[in-house]
């Protein structure tokens, strides 16, 4: 079966209820399945009207929202092939991937057509789709994204598809070198996704909340794919910028991200606390404290009338943070601190932290509700195997593994071996009851010159929890010892020297001892030869804007260097 398929069956037992939500003057506006399935019928047939036939590529460069599920599921009813762009990816990188996928068709919003038209009007190109208000720009290939809104549904000519079709190229981001256009069929991504969905049981009665880029697919499985087929519901956010607004209007129950946002959210819950009144001080710690105690059931009588009282007072209000109803976090595309994890399992809010990679669909193995290993990224899913090497590497094998690079053989050849297994590059080991703990990317080990080799995200992940450092990034490839690049959280150092009396100068030499302190307070527990013994103050964090980091996040761990380190 097609995502088409799958889909149908859903929006006809489903019909009424919400598919799509999307805010309009603050309120959300709601889109049903019966209405979705309609649209997408209305846009596939006029874009065969257009001339889009099977296997021809559509590149989308959208924000998360309505038009970008319209246009996955119209294009899928056609067999033509989604390639999603990175809204925040520069015009170079654009340009390359669209130069080299070939689209027919693009659908850009008003937005960043603005933003890159020198380039994108020199590309070739059939049509370009514009989302938003396009009446004022000129060009003969420049048409707008049509009125869906209509009676009747016209008659699509039948168009014979089949589950190993290509559905979509999704080009990695990469922390080094050129993206690569990977190929993901139906039956890659129905695979991974009703695998995902018998290990994470997600309702009818589900609201997601969708702000991770749907151009990555860990949004693209986790927060469209799985809500979708099970007759759920997506809230869109805005942006960025209006997260913390919109899902307090969203109230999900569910919520996919990246660990960056909930390290993020956890700092801030925690910076928070520290600045408020003695006694809310106290009542936040001893909640936590109580909350610690009922997750172990080891809660007495008394201690129980006094947790309900703090869940009142201190911890609703933490829930309420994400709308008041979540009660599934999932977070995925790198590794979590284990203590944000157990701080939402304290809050009442169930987390689950998951691993994979885009050539996998991209999930490969989750923690599941009632039962996780903190620290580790759960089992794998029946959609997939996995084989760990004696070099520690992780292989996989399954339904869900890519079909392989666009117009890349060699590369195909080098990450799938003759026998089918896909080298993932990251490194881990499995522990008896077969949860998985990723170790490191084997391209990331830093290699010192004492022979020593050192992964430096535990590291890095040790340092963010000190609620004077924003970011890290650890260095020291063939040196005698680690180095790191320090962003500070530039809020908490200002308060910092206002109390002092400091100047707040990075180059001061009270704020370098400062962090210096810091550091070594920090890394206090690890081995000597993870301490860092050289680092240097930046003053500017590491952003997508300045190509320091990949849409998901991950640092760009060699541009960092060739700019600070180099």
């Amino acid at each position: 079966m097609t995502i088409v398929d799958k889909f149908s069956l859903v929006a006809k037992e489903h019909r009424h209820k919400t598919a799509l939500a999307f805010l309009v003057d603050d309120e959300y506006k709601q889109i049903s399945y019966r209405k979705l399935d309609k649209n997408r019928q209305r846009l596939a047939k006029h874009w065969q009207d257009l001339g889009l036939k099977k296997g021809d590529r559509v590149a989308v460069m959208l924000n998360n929202s309505p038009e970008w599920i319209t246009s996955d599921l119209a294009a899928a009813t056609l067999g033509a092939i989604i390639v999603p762009i990175h809204t925040t990816y520069n015009s170079d990188y654009i340009v390359k991937i669209i130069e080299h996928s070939e689209p027919k068709f693009l659908i850009v919003a008003r937005e960043f057509f603005d933003k890159h038209k020198f380039f994108i009007k020199r590309l070739k190109l059939e049509k370009i789709i514009i989302v938003g208000v396009s009446q004022d720009i000129v060009g003969d290939n420049i048409i707008s994204w049509p009125i869906l809104d209509m009676n009747g549904l016209p008659e699509i000519e039948p168009v014979e598809l089949s589950a190993d079709d290509a559905h979509t190229i999704i080009y990695t981001s990469g922390t080094t070198g050129d993206p690569k256009g990977v190929v993901l069929s139906h039956k890659n991504l129905i695979s991974n996704t009703e695998s995902a969905l018998r290990s994470v049981p997600i309702f009818a009665s589900d609201r997601f909340f969708s702000f991770l880029p749907l151009s990555h697919a860990f949004e693209r499985t986790a927060g469209y794919y799985s809500p979708i087929l099970a007759g759920a519901s997506i809230y869109f956010a805005r942006n960025a910028k209006t997260i913390i607004d919109d899902i307090k209007k969203a109230k999900p129950t569910v919520l996919s991200s990246v660990p960056r946002i909930f390290d993020k959210i956890y700092g801030k819950i925690f910076d928070k606390a520290e600045a408020g009144k003695h006694w809310q001080k106290v009542l936040f710690f001893k909640g936590l404290q109580l909350a610690v105690l009922k997750r172990k059931h080891a809660l007495s009588f008394w201690q129980k009338i006094y947790w309900l009282v703090l869940d009142i007072l201190v911890l609703k209000k933490l829930r309420a943070v994400f709308g008041g109803h979540l009660r599934l976090a999932i977070s995925g595309g790198a590794s979590l601190d284990v203590k944000i994890i157990r701080f939402f399992d304290n809050l009442g809010i169930n987390m689950i932290e998951g691993y994979g990679m885009t050539e996998a669909s991209p999930i490969i193995t989750v923690n599941t509700p009632g039962n996780v290993r903190f620290g580790t990224v759960g089992h794998s899913l029946d959609c997939n195997t996995i084989k760990i090497l004696d070099t520690k590497e992780i292989l996989v094998k399954g339904d869900n593994v890519m079909t392989g690079y666009y117009k890349n053989e060699v590369l195909t050849k080098d990450i799938i071996d003759s026998d089918g297994w896909l080298h993932t590059g990251d490194l881990g080991f499995m522990d008896k009851e077969g949860f998985l703990t990723i170790i490191g990317r084997a391209k990331d080990v830093i290699v010192l010159s004492t022979g020593k080799n050192i992964f430096p995200e535990p590291i890095e992940n040790v340092l963010s929890e000190s609620r004077y450092i924003t970011q890290s990034m650890v260095y020291g490839n063939g040196q005698k010892y680690l180095s790191a690049l320090i962003v500070p959280n530039f809020e908490q150092l200002k308060l910092w020297c206002k109390e002092q009396g400091v100047s707040y100068n990075l180059q001061e030499e009270k704020v370098r001892e400062f962090y210096k302190y810091k550091i070594a307070e920090k890394l206090k527990r690890l081995a000597d030869v993870e301490q860092i013994k050289d680092f240097k103050l930046l003053s500017e964090e590491f952003s997508q804007e300045n190509g320091f980091l990949t849409p998901t996040l991950k640092l760009k761990r060699h541009r960092i260097i060739a700019k600070y380190v180099v």
